[in-house]
């Protein structure tokens, strides 16, 4: 099949008066642009406006008057060749199909057999991937097109493991929370988000332990300061003790003394004293044998 196009004449150049249009238009508008109505000349102006739109409506109808009957015969060819492409479209589809069918077949292939390459890796104790490690977390798409040979896959597919060895030697090598990194690597295979996720929880666990450190300070003084005042409410509570000691006043009841002896009666009284005030008092009583007791 071949597309043959007889020869044709193409129109000549519409020709018009264009030059003594552009140099009439020119002048008037040179007056229009500078030409100033007055309240009394707006129905003048009006009128010079629609003069105005009436020649540019006339211009624009002849353009298209004459690109339609320039275009005509160029619409009929192309209406034409629009339907032969239709008509040929129709067996591409099939034929499409087809090709698209046999190239994923290819891709399926090729996919089977890196997958398998993949599975004896395993078996291998220098290249073998981690345990954890799946083919799909390491595939590149790319690996399926025609232009990609299966020598060049087994390359990077080893190039990644070693890759991936050496990272998860590193993380190990963290001083702290190398396992948590190790995990996020696992699922990402990005070891900077792995070692900035353990730098995140290690960042956690010193404010922590920094929180836990205060707290046990505040609580520590707070311990301090309520034994302090529990000893200072104590030895308050001391030195606020009342000593009452009845030595007499109100007689409860004459005891006869002797004929030598005094006689002596019960005084009551109380006296605010520290713990050692009372004792050095209660030890005057008993030094000087004076009897006495609470009230």
């Amino acid at each position: 099949m071949e597309l043959r196009v007889n020869e044709y004449q193409l129109p000549d150049v519409i020709a018009f008066n264009y030059e003594e249009i552009k140099n009439e238009l020119a002048e008037r508008v040179h007056i229009y642009e500078t030409v100033v109505y007055d309240d009394t000349q707006i129905k003048q102006a009006k009128a010079d406006r629609a003069d105005l739109n009436r020649f540019k409506k006339a211009l624009n109808d002849e353009r298209i008057r004459r690109e339609k009957e320039y275009l005509q015969p160029f619409e009929d060819f192309k209406n034409k060749i629009n339907e032969l492409i239709k008509i040929v479209d129709k067996p591409c589809e099939v034929i499409d199909k087809q090709i698209k069918a046999y190239e994923e077949d290819v891709k399926v292939k090729k996919r089977e057999e890196i997958e398998a390459h993949f599975e004896e890796l395993k078996n291998t104790e220098v290249t073998a991937p981690p345990d954890w490690l799946t083919l799909d977390q390491i595939f590149d798409d790319k690996w399926l097109n025609a232009s990609v040979k299966m020598s060049a896959i087994v390359v990077s597919i080893r190039d990644t493991i070693d890759r991936i060895k050496n990272d998860l030697v590193t993380l190990a090598s963290l001083p702290n929370f190398g396992f948590e990194a190790t995990e996020v690597y696992k699922s990402t295979l990005d070891i900077n988000r792995a070692i900035q996720e353990g730098r995140r929880l290690e960042e956690i666990q010193r404010r922590k332990e920094e929180a836990e450190r205060l707290r046990a300070e505040a609580e520590a003084r707070a311990k301090a300061e309520a034994e302090a005042r529990a000893q200072e409410e104590a030895d308050q509570e001391e030195a606020d003790t009342v000593i009452n000691i009845q030595m007499g006043a109100q007689i409860d009841e004459e005891e006869p003394a002797a004929d030598d002896e005094p006689v002596t009666t019960w005084v009551n009284f109380s006296a605010l004293l520290t713990t050692e005030q009372a004792l050095m008092l209660k030890a005057f009583f008993e030094d000087n044998g004076i009897t006495f007791k609470s009230i």
